[in-house]
């Protein structure tokens, strides 16, 4: 069975919505890990987040995304942390 990239961290990114109000009163600013439909933990960097997946998940999709009232973008950790390179 293969996986479309459209729903790849659906079920993340969901639990985010459900659980966003309750964050944001207390880790407003900092980063939620976030694993199928469960919180891992939060933090106060992405790189902190990130670690703590790779550590405790593996190398395995999961979501980090900063608690905010409104998100402006999704972190999308190989983009961002440089793991991506389009030139050979």
């Amino acid at each position: 069975m293969s996986t479309k990239s459209e729903d790849l961290l659906q079920k993340e990114t969901q639990h985010f919505a459900k659980i966003k109000t309750e964050l944001l009163k207390e880790h407003k600013g900092k980063f939620a890990l976030i694993k199928d439909e469960k919180l891992i933990g939060t933090f106060d960097t992405d790189r902190d987040a990130y670690e703590a997946g790779l550590k405790e998940l593996g190398n395995v999709p999961f979501l980090v995304i900063q608690i905010l009232e409104i998100n402006p973008h999704p972190w999308i950790p190989v983009v961002q942390l440089g793991l991506l390179n389009a030139s050979r």
